[in-house]
């Protein structure tokens, strides 16, 4: 345990000198909550309510979408996963390492954006905060294990890009975080439950900010999440073989 617990401190450090994961997990997502923030706190008054609920959504999707699949492929290129291997660390702690480095900085980027979205812009604040704050924890946990599925399945960086952002893009555009869903045609719909942000940003509408009872989105949301996680692993326990 405690030679995983220097790994993760290891990677923790790794992440936050890597410009490219800081882009991806802190500064583009804040920059885009602050730019859209003003904007819809002043043409769409009604959005106030859930904006920083819907920030939050998009800068964790961010965050382990495009940020966390070329690490993993960077890992096979570099060599890095064939040391650990050689050094006798298991894939799974590699794996689990890195998850857990991301969900820490996924859940730091959230908890900033829902602090700041009522001071700077007048969001509204969830009426129950353990709602809100199982919801977050369950999309940040089913969007790493969908950013580890895309690592594992790409063999290349530009495979890796292809793959992300056919995940991001529908999250973004599709899960009512830049406008209502219910604006959208009934395929587009339907098509946005694919992802866990469109059952999250639902969730968090009728559950934290309203008086909703506890909602099956959420189940979806941990059923994604097993799902992804555990082909993942499985994947990643493949490469660690043969790497």
């Amino acid at each position: 345990m405690k030679a995983f617990i220097n790994h993760l401190g290891i990677q923790l450090k790794l992440d936050f000198r890597n410009k490219g994961t800081l882009l991806v997990y802190y500064i583009i997502p804040l920059v885009f909550y602050v730019v859209m923030g003003a904007v819809f706190s002043s043409i769409m008054p009604d959005a106030k309510e859930t904006l920083g609920a819907a920030m939050s959504i998009f800068g964790i999707t961010m965050g382990a979408v495009l940020g966390l699949p070329p690490t993993l492929v960077e890992m096979r290129e570099s060599g890095t996963l064939r040391a650990y291997r050689v050094n006798g660390v298991p894939g799974w702690a590699v794996l689990l390492a890195k998850s857990l480095s991301a969900c820490i900085n996924l859940i730091a980027v959230a908890a900033i954006i829902a602090l700041t979205a009522p001071l700077l812009f007048g969001a509204g604040v969830p009426g129950h905060l353990g709602a809100y704050c199982l919801t977050v924890f369950l999309l940040v946990f089913a969007s790493i294990a969908l950013g580890n599925l895309i690592g594992v399945l790409s063999k290349t960086q530009s495979a890796t890009t292809i793959l992300s952002q056919a995940v991001f893009l529908p999250s973004l555009l599709l899960s009512g975080i830049m406008f209502p869903a219910a604006m959208l045609p009934d395929a587009l719909q339907w098509a946005g439950k694919i992802f866990p942000a469109s059952h999250a940003m639902g969730s968090l509408s009728t559950w934290a900010f309203g008086s909703g009872p506890f909602p099956a989105a959420n189940g979806i949301i941990l059923g994604i999440g097993v799902a992804g996680g555990a082909i993942a692993l499985w994947r990643f326990k493949r490469i660690s073989r043969t790497a």
